[in-house]
């Protein structure tokens, strides 16, 4: 499987100020963050005021769900590899 990164620069901008109205200090991305996702969060930041902190409720209406069905873990999580070699003790 592979991870699908569905949030638009758009999103990810939305998503930058709502962080820091809810506290956030340091707000960034992750895998699949590209630059233009990074220039539309600062824009947003810039050009926008502080807020009142958001509710769940809002986030949720504006963002979405705070989980995706793409993953690519199919539900089970991370997979450790076996351990090799003998046990000391």
């Amino acid at each position: 499987g592979h991870i699908h990164y569905d949030g638009t620069p758009e999103l990810m901008a939305r998503y930058a100020t709502m962080a820091r109205d809810a506290g956030a200090s340091i707000i960034g991305g992750c895998c699949g963050t590209l630059p233009e996702h990074l220039v539309a969060m600062r824009d947003a930041l810039d050009s926008t005021e502080k807020g009142p902190a958001p509710t769940l409720e809002q986030i949720r209406e504006e963002i979405g769900e705070f989980s995706s069905e793409s993953d690519g873990t199919d539900g089970q999580g991370p997979v450790r590899a076996p351990r090799r070699g003998r046990r000391r003790g």
